[in-house]
């Protein structure tokens, strides 16, 4: 059976719902971060879309790790 493919607006929430709820995050918004954010969620979504196997639960994580190192 085929997954459904995720969009960047559904890898987009998981990534803001990982980072604020589980992480205890909290966001600036502004335009680079808004851009960032947008940025990896189009990453995260193409590597679940295209990658055998992949748990989108666990890419978001690797994803939202990435921001985090960064931020």
């Amino acid at each position: 059976m085929a997954r459904e493919r995720t969009s960047k607006a559904d890898a987009l929430s998981f990534l803001l719902t990982y980072l604020i709820v589980e992480q205890g995050r909290s966001i600036e918004v502004d335009q680079l971060h808004l851009f960032r954010l947008n940025s990896l969620a189009q990453r995260a979504a193409d590597e679940i879309n295209t990658t055998e196997g992949a748990i989108p639960h666990e890419v978001i994580e690797a994803v939202a790790a990435e921001y985090l190192a960064e931020a």
